[in-house]
C-alpha cells in the first residue's frame, strides 16, 4: 500500500480498482452473477483469491470510487435499502425489468413470483432478486402482494389495461 501510493493516496487505489475489475472479468464472474454482486461477496471472493494478502473493507470503498473515474466498465450502486452492489456498467435496469415481467407472465398461473424463484431462475443471492423485483416494482413493470406468506409479484396489468389471460 505504501509503496503503491504514500499511505492512501490515490495510486493505490487506482490500481486496486484495476485488480478488481480484472479479477470480476476474470471468467465472467460479474456477468454469471446477473451483473451485479453485493460488495460482500465481492469482498469475500477477492480476498480469498489474493491469499495472504488481503484488502480492508475501507481500501475496497475507495477503489469503488476510483472505478468510475477510470471509467472501468464498473461502478459502485447503492438500492433504496442500502444494499450495496458492484455493477456492470453495461447492467440495463430496463433490461431486467422485462426479463423479471416475462417471469411473472411465467408464474402467474402459479400464485406469482417470489424473490426465491426469481433466485433460482437468475441464480443470483435472494437479496439481490429481492432488490431487483422491488426496483422493477418502482419502473412500473410488476405489482405486488403482500401476504402473511411473504410478497409475490405479478405483471403489472395497470400499465397495460389488458385484465384477462
Amino acid at each position: 500500500k505504501q509503496a503503491a501510493g504514500g499511505g492512501g493516496k490515490g495510486v493505490y487505489y487506482q490500481t486496486l480498482a484495476r485488480q478488481l475489475c480484472d479479477f470480476l472479468r476474470h471468467g465472467n464472474r460479474l456477468i454469471e452473477a446477473g451483473g451485479m454482486m453485493t460488495l460482500t461477496d465481492v469482498y469475500c471472493l477477492f480476498n480469498r483469491a489474493r491469499g495472504t494478502n488481503m484488502i480492508a473493507p475501507e481500501d475496497l470503498l475507495k477503489a469503488l470510487h476510483w472505478m468510475k473515474e477510470l471509467n472501468l466498465g464498473m461502478s459502485k450502486r447503492e438500492f433504496p435499502s442500502g444494499v450495496v452492489v458492484i455493477q456492470d456498467d453495461s447492467f440495463d435496469d430496463d433490461v431486467m425489468a422485462e426479463n423479471l415481467k416475462k417471469l411473472a407472465f411465467d408464474s402467474e398461473g402459479k400464485g406469482g413470483m417470489m424473490a426465491l424463484d426469481v433466485s433460482r431462475s437468475l441464480k443470483v443471492s435472494a437479496m439481490l432478486a429481492t432488490e431487483q423485483l422491488l426496483n422493477a416494482e418502482r419502473m412500473g413493470y410488476l405489482c405486488r402482494d403482500v401476504t402473511l406468506e411473504g410478497m409475490r409479484f405479478f405483471p403489472n396489468r395497470f400499465e397495460t389495461g389488458i385484465f384477462s389471460q
